[in-house]
């Protein structure tokens, strides 16, 4: 038998109205930026879902935490980025950052936020407090060399665009991207526990190798400590793949884009490349036009980003996901440490329909409490993993648009 908690649904039509405010209706785009970028109504783009029901349900034992994820869909997105052969040169195709990919081509997501009590706010805003003005994918996002050009973000770690970060982390009243803590005070708040944990369940780019990903927000949405359960597989000199199938494991040195956008690659072929079955790229092999090669490199990774492990599959018409994690936290400056008894918060989030970046389904904030019965969101002590003991709760989503922190706090969006 099957328990489902309703969580009030009251909490939509704030979102809702935000959204509406922030957003307004589809307009002509503007040829070029201009000084009124800001304040132009936040668009959604066409195509990407308003609302969504994530159903949820968490057990854990004398070791280890199993959340478990139902999303109903009727397009599945388990392919990702691809080179395609065309016109004698190797093309990238996929991308979900301005709205649904036109061949399904970026992966389906589900993700969670979760904070130990240590992140002031977050138990009353959740998500919402770590979009900022100037992210990437919002109207006011920052050019890329601004931000390759800032000490910190750019010259020191790399960065050529904003993410997620917590507002207690940076200086000024506006909680500006560049005006940073110093570099002291944010390995000090780390120290201290003062970051989100952020589960990412990818459905290319880890569900093929058994894992989600694992990381968390601070100053800057960060990969926990460890190797990634994928790489780019990109050769940079010569612009093409550094790596195709391997033939003699796998009878093929490419997918074919015909059968890639029909959806003939089922979660059972070997529609990913992963460091079991490739080999390095043969520029001389007779590639014909259509000849598809994952963009992605899969492979086992380690350390605490190898941390959760996930099993299931899409079926029956939705996404049916299991991660599991050890109560003990795999690294105590990455990751919070669950224990019996634990009230938590968190908030989650789903990718679906082609769509990456900020195009995603959120939650408000939620409580999960470990072997008590006061969460939204309650996690049976279930040594024997009996399913039938599992309480599921229906968690409501909704597109957050483009509403920021800083008009969270100002107390309205923009608006035209």
């Amino acid at each position: 038998m099957r328990y489902f908690v309703h969580l009030p649904t009251s909490w939509l039509i704030l979102a809702g109205a935000l959204l509406l405010a922030g957003c307004g209706q589809p307009e002509e785009p503007a040829p070029e930026p201009d000084a009124q970028a800001a304040e132009r109504p936040a668009q959604v783009p066409d195509g990407v879902p308003a609302t969504g029901t994530l159903r949820v349900a968490a057990d854990f034992d004398a070791s280890e935490i199993r959340l478990h994820f139902e999303f109903d869909t009727d397009q599945p997105g388990w392919h990702h980025q691809v080179w395609r052969y065309q016109d004698g040169r190797w093309q990238r195709y996929g991308s979900g950052s301005d709205g649904p990919d036109q061949y399904g081509l970026y992966e389906d997501r589900i993700s969670m936020l979760l904070d130990d009590g240590l992140v002031d706010g977050f138990a009353q805003y959740g998500g919402w407090m770590t979009v900022h003005e100037g992210m990437r994918s919002l109207d006011s996002a920052v050019a890329g060399e601004e931000v390759a050009a800032h000490p910190v973000l750019g010259e020191g770690m790399g960065r050529s665009d904003v993410r997620k970060y917590l507002p207690q982390t940076r200086t000024d009243d506006a909680v500006s991207w560049d005006a940073l803590q110093d570099p002291e005070e944010l390995a000090a708040m780390q120290a201290r526990g003062q970051f989100l944990d952020l589960w990412q369940w990818r459905a290319h780019r880890s569900h093929p190798v058994g894992y989600a990903d694992n990381g968390y927000v601070l100053h800057y949405r960060l990969s926990s400590e460890g190797r990634s359960m994928y790489t780019t597989n990109r050769d940079d000199d010569a612009e093409q793949p550094a790596y195709m199938f391997d033939p003699d494991a796998t009878g093929q040195h490419a997918l074919r884009w015909e059968a890639l956008i029909n959806g003939d690659y089922g979660q059972d072929d070997l529609y990913y490349l992963s460091r079991d079955h490739a080999v390095p790229f043969d520029p001389d092999h007779d590639w014909q036009e259509g000849d598809v090669i994952p963009y992605r490199l899969l492979q086992t990774p380690d350390g605490s980003r190898g941390a959760i492990r996930a099993q299931g599959g899409y079926s029956d018409g939705a996404w049916r996901i299991t991660l599991s994690r050890s109560l003990e936290s795999p690294n105590s400056l990455d990751s919070k440490r669950l224990q019996d008894q634990g009230l938590y918060n968190v908030a989650f989030a789903v990718h679906t329909g082609g769509v990456g970046a900020r195009w995603h389904l959120v939650s408000q904030p939620l409580t999960m409490g470990l072997g008590r019965n006061d969460g939204d969101i309650q996690v049976v002590r279930n040594p024997a993993g009996i399913a039938d003991a599992l309480i599921w709760t229906e968690v409501e989503l909704a597109q957050p648009g483009q509403v920021t922190w800083q008009q969270v706090r100002g107390g309205q969006p923009n608006s035209d």
